[in-house]
């Protein structure tokens, strides 16, 4: 199949949506399908270097606004359509990308599919609220051929939007296995006190919506006689804060910054962590992370909301914390620090769950559905 994978975003950034975009058109590439990602141009500093991909990349021009003159930009979209003949339109984002398409619905001619990956559709979005927008996102989410919902969190989201909206289908996002099949050797410039199997990490953006500064607290709360150990990988506008509250609760010693990790320096991290812990305070859509602790065989303590909270199988494979709440959170710590048997058995149940998220096996859930609704447009 030829298809186009839309979104509002791609690497160079890094993120949840761009690591799913790129991991989707790899697998569709490998399994022999045509897969060209149309993206915006990165914003600078950064610079892409689509040469070096395995999949073809397009690029238009930066959004001038969200709101103003945004249908002139379906002009990239039509123009590559008719030099490349797509089957399907694969829309990564409900706006823009999604209601462009549906802008071009007629002239297309093809299957139009819409995922969103959170941020578009969640409640009390500021693009949503603006005048005139709202309407824009409903005619996206009824008008499009499909939407495939990731997690209960961005299904709620659509149906909130528009009780008419289009058909939807439930695929997951997926992970990379191979990579976790192996043990990664200790990176030579990793802190000495970082000890494997005696600290909890933290992987992620340091901005607050991800409560890492409840973690600092919960980790406050520990006695120090159990010498609480807490790794904190990621980088954000947030940083120094972090940082200064550490010190502040005396708790330095305890809490090590390594800046943004990846490749083995994240998966050495991963698989040496007593366990995973995410202290969000709203909605994830569908955390990468999470999954990725779980194919290191990790068990995740995490905040017992939506995305969160649909990946977690409490007390199986990890557990369920209520949200800005260091003192339940250091007690589910504590517990993993105390019960090293219940830790490897929520592990391996984890490392079991994350089988079924394969990026082999997501990818043809996709293309079952792109050849279905290529058939019915017929």
């Amino acid at each position: 199949m030829r298809i186009c994978l839309y979104t509002s975003t791609a690497l160079p950034k890094l993120g949840g949506q761009e690591a799913v975009v790129d991991s989707l058109a790899r697998h569709l590439s490998l399994l022999g399908h045509h897969a060209v990602v149309l993206a915006p141009q990165p914003r600078r500093p950064l610079h892409a270097r689509d040469d070096l991909l395995p999949y073809p990349v397009a690029r238009h021009p930066r959004f001038y606004s969200t709101r103003r003159f945004i249908s002139f930009y379906r002009r990239w979209l039509l123009n590559l359509h008719r030099r490349e003949r797509f089957d399907v339109i694969h829309c990564h984002d409900v706006y823009p990308t999604g209601y462009l398409a549906v802008l071009g619905k007629e002239a297309l001619g093809i299957p139009i599919v819409i995922t969103s990956h959170g941020g578009d559709v969640k409640e009390g979005n500021i693009r949503i609220i603006k005048p005139g927008m709202r309407p824009r996102y409903v005619r996206a989410v009824e008008q499009a051929s499909a939407i495939i919902s990731i997690a209960e969190f961005t299904a709620d989201g659509c149906r909130k939007l528009s009780e008419w909206h289009a058909p939807m289908v439930t695929i997951p996002n997926g992970i990379d296995l191979e990579p976790f099949a192996t043990a990664a050797p200790r990176p030579n410039d990793l802190d000495n006190s970082i000890i494997s199997g005696k600290y909890v990490l933290f992987l992620g953006r340091l901005k607050d919506r991800k409560g890492v500064d409840v973690l600092i607290d919960a980790i406050a709360r520990l006695p120090a006689s159990d010498h609480p150990q807490c790794v904190i990988a990621g980088s954000g506008e947030d940083e120094q804060m972090l940082r200064a509250r550490a010190a502040s609760a005396q708790v330095e010693n305890r809490v090590r910054f390594v800046g943004r990790v990846e490749g083995a320096t994240k998966l050495y991290l991963l698989q040496n962590a007593l366990c995973v812990v995410m202290p969000s305070r709203v909605w994830e859509a569908f955390p990468l992370v999470l999954l990725e602790s779980y194919a290191a065989g990790k068990p995740v303590i995490g905040s017992d909301i939506p995305g969160i909270a649909d990946l977690i199988r409490r007390e199986q494979t990890g557990l369920l914390v209520p949200q800005n709440s260091p003192d339940d959170l250091a007690i589910a710590i504590e517990r993993m620090m105390r019960n090293p048997d219940e830790v490897k058995r929520m592990g391996e149940n984890a490392k079991q769950v994350a089988q079924g998220y394969s990026w082999t096996a997501v990818t043809q859930q996709h293309i079952a559905l792109y050849q279905r609704l290529a058939r019915l447009a017929v």
